[in-house]
């Protein structure tokens, strides 16, 4: 069977019917939404496998105000749960030898400050694990883009790092990185309402994010959606296909006073990613149940391998952070993009997993809550995030 045949055998094999089982000492759902209403987070949409079996929760309004409710298939922002899913993808190229780990970055792609000396020795392993020495994101034209220490000797979270290897994704294999997710990742895996870019098919069943207040919350960067959009559909192809040289190109037109800088642009390999609590519970049933062999299990097991500690409590694999439970090691990523918050863990051992999506800024206060009363655990990562 060949990987693609294999990942998708795992991905389409029967999920359990839809369900919600509370633990007889969880608080019941009243108490979750008693929470929601007082951290002014109109909705959670969860999904928690255990083996075979996945079943869902789901909560409140995809908007306040109005009276839609959320569902296992509504679509939220997943933030920096995106990078899972990239980094998945990048390490599928590299078990097929079109990408490597360890040679210099600067050896695909200029860098975008070539004055840093140290910066020349960054790799993708330093990047995936967030040991190259970059900042997470710079904000203005005059922000430069410097290492703070030698790549591999310290832990500095970087979205410019992960947007980086977009470029290098992008460049190799001659398509898009939403394409690129696409076809490796959620075809596969069938998960049918997710994407890196913002498709307009998605709009109907979206969440809108929410600010600390519970009020909906502008979307960000709208003009420029629009403009490519309509530059993508002029080329009779979608916005999948646009890449980061689109994007930038869009912006310049649509909306030219915001700085042409990776945090402002998507599709975005770092946060743009867009996913219900079914879709992504089905990318985590894959990542906890690995094949005994094969592609998948050779991705799963580099990005569970530790490649530098954060601190006494946490490490960092390959696109994920690493913390130990009951002994286990278990792989998590948060997600804080503007009116999304979200969690997600997988504990290989355990064939278990677990993501919750809030629509709302102290959606973190909901989901720690939820997460212990649902599951007994309290994540060593609900002290850094």
């Amino acid at each position: 069977m060949d990987r693609r045949s294999a990942l998708f055998t795992l991905g389409a094999a029967a999920f359990a019917a839809p369900s919600w089982r509370l633990r007889r000492s969880s608080p019941a759902q009243d108490e979750y939404e008693q929470w929601m209403r007082d951290a002014g987070v109109p909705s959670i949409s969860m999904a928690r496998i255990e083996g075979d079996q996945v079943t869902y929760l789901s909560l409140g309004v995809r908007k306040a105000g109005e009276q839609a409710r959320v569902a296992p298939d509504t679509v939220y922002a997943a933030a920096s749960l995106s990078k899972l899913v990239f980094a998945y993808a990048f390490l599928d190229l590299v078990q097929q030898g079109r990408l490597s780990l360890d040679r210099p970055v600067a050896e695909y792609l200029a860098l975008p400050n070539p004055g840093d000396v140290r910066a020349r020795l960054i790799t993708a392993r330093h990047l995936l694990s967030h040991s190259s020495g970059w900042r997470n994101w710079r904000n203005t034209t005059t922000d430069t883009l410097t290492t703070t220490f030698e790549p591999g000797t310290g832990w500095q979270y970087s979205g410019e790092g992960f947007f980086f290897l977009q470029r290098i994704m992008e460049q190799v294999t001659g398509q898009s990185m939403a394409q690129v997710c696409r076809e490796r990742v959620f075809e596969p895996l069938g998960m049918t309402r997710s994407s890196m870019a913002s498709l307009e098919s998605l709009e109907a069943y979206q969440a809108t994010g929410h600010n600390t207040e519970g009020v909906p919350r502008a979307s960000f960067g709208r003009a420029t959606l629009i403009e490519l959009r309509k530059r993508m559909s002029e080329r009779g192809t979608t916005l999948d296909a646009a890449r980061v040289e689109d994007v930038e190109a869009a912006m310049q037109a649509a909306e030219p006073r915001l700085p042409v800088l990776p945090n402002f642009l998507a599709p975005n390999a770092a946060a743009s990613l867009l996913t219900t609590a079914e879709d992504f519970g089905k990318f985590l049933r894959h990542l906890a149940n690995p094949p005994a062999s094969g592609t998948a299990r050779a991705i799963t097991r580099d990005m569970m391998t530790p490649q530098v500690r954060r601190n006494g409590a946490l490490q960092w694999g390959l696109g994920i952070g690493l913390e130990e439970v009951a002994g286990r090691p278990v792989g998590w990523q948060w997600g804080d993009n503007p009116g999304f918050k979200n969690f997600c863990c997988f504990d290989p051992a355990k064939r278990s997993a677990l993501v919750i999506f809030t629509n709302g800024d102290r959606g973190a206060r909901v989901y720690e809550r939820v997460v212990r009363a649902a599951t007994g655990v309290d994540h060593p990562a609900f002290l850094f995030v």
